[in-house]
């Protein structure tokens, strides 16, 4: 038993308790989990002694953003690319370093792991402001790796010895860390977007290891299997997110474009679909007697009126013109027809408003002023709708047009 190096073991969970505060309790749990297993390894020979070290490693990955103080508010799709980077760079750089190394599973899946808190702790340092403090934990992870890999090299020589100075690069790794926190870094809000092409390159990557482990074709230990289906699995959630965040994104545009009274496009919609308009008629409509159905009887009757309008203007309609709200009492339709039959068209929606509405047993009755406007190519189409629509008000005919 080596006695120094269980001192030096309590003395490092010491410093690293007094830090907690700093930056949360993982940290913490994964070096607890290690120095149990540290001690169990140097009182017995049970395998079971490893159980901590594989505790160690997911723990500390997940304690990366905390001890680099990347902000709560980073979006959690930046995290999973970096694990994607990460997880497919320690694919391809494990498969060719360790490739012709003759040791066990355990003692190849350490330095596996150091390699993916390498490349995640690189990533996190080239992604923030360097200082004092990114820097000593970037040294603990480079230590602590560079211990395991020696510590491999030992054991494939049959050279490890229990009680070798060796031992105390992983406390002088870990114990880098610790220091790290008591240091107060530069936080950033900031967090760039990974690039499409390593993302891409990391997912490729890791299924070309995947076939060539299930193909016999390289000396690649099997051991590489699972950061390879780690990478796959992770761009899949990301895909998945992705997708996901797509379908909102469309859905939130479309609502953009949606009246919320009446469901019918919105003067956005009808703005955006006018500006690709080649051919046809214009209709501008506006409500006659709205308000003072308003003033009489409340916004929530004139509301329900707009929508009983809007239904009656919708059924009136040919199923490929466009029905939009514009606003207030004022509709609007984009109609593929020559100039006769908008005028026609014209008619038939006013016609809708020729018999009352009911609402909450009162019989309201409206009317509707028509401009009617063919297309003829001119950029002022809505104006002369507009002058049309009034017009038709003024002289209180009903629909007022403006052919070519």
């Amino acid at each position: 038993m080596d006695l120094p190096y269980l001192v030096a073991c309590a003395a490092l969970f010491l410093i690293s308790y007094f830090a907690k505060h700093r930056n949360g309790a993982l940290f913490l749990y994964a070096l607890l989990a290690w120095i149990i297993s540290a001690i169990c390894s140097q009182l017995f020979t049970s395998g079971w002694s490893s159980a901590g070290y594989l505790i160690f490693y997911p723990v500390i990955f997940g304690a990366i953003p905390k001890l680099f103080e990347i902000s709560q508010d980073t979006q959690m799709v930046r995290l999973i690319d970096g694990s994607v980077i990460t997880l497919g760079s320690s694919t391809v750089i494990s498969a060719f370093v360790l490739r012709h190394l003759p040791a066990d599973f355990i003692h190849i899946f350490y330095p596996i792991c150091d390699l993916i808190l390498l490349i995640a702790v690189l990533i996190a340092v080239s992604r923030r402001p360097l200082n004092l403090r990114s820097s000593l934990i970037t040294s603990g992870f480079a230590i602590f790796a560079a211990t395991d890999f020696l510590f491999l090299w030992l054991v494939t020589k049959n050279n490890y010895q229990m009680t070798s100075l060796m031992n105390y690069g992983w406390i002088l790794g870990l114990l880098f860390i610790a220091i790290g926190q008591y240091f107060r870094g530069i936080k950033s809000e900031e967090f760039p977007p990974f690039s499409t092409f390593y993302f891409g390159l990391s997912v490729l990557s890791s299924a070309l290891m995947l076939s060539a482990i299930a193909l016999h074709k390289f000396q690649i230990p099997n051991l590489i299997i699972a950061p390879a289906l780690a990478t796959l699995l992770a761009s899949f959630i990301r895909m998945a997110i992705a997708l996901k965040v797509s379908e909102k994104l469309i859905s939130e545009e479309s609502l953009a474009k949606i009246d919320d009274l009446t469901g019918l496009p919105n003067r956005r919609r009808f703005i955006s679909e006018l500006e690709r308009y080649l051919n046809g008629s214009i209709l501008l409509m506006d409500l006659d007697g709205f308000k003072p159905v308003n003033d009489q009887h409340g916004h929530e009757t004139g509301d329900e009126l707009l929508r009983m309008v809007s239904n009656r203007f919708r059924k009136a309609i040919p199923d490929d013109a466009l029905l939009a709200r514009l606003g207030g009492d004022e509709f609007a339709v984009l109609v593929h027809e020559d100039y006769e039959s908008a005028l026609e068209l014209a008619m038939a929606i006013r016609a809708t408003c020729s018999y009352p509405f009911t609402i909450a047993g009162n019989q309201i009755q409206i009317d509707v002023s028509i401009g009617c406007v063919a297309n003829d190519g001119r950029n002022d189409l809505m104006s002369r709708a507009d002058t049309a629509m009034y017009q038709a008000k003024r002289a209180r005919v009903g629909v007022w047009a403006q052919g070519t």
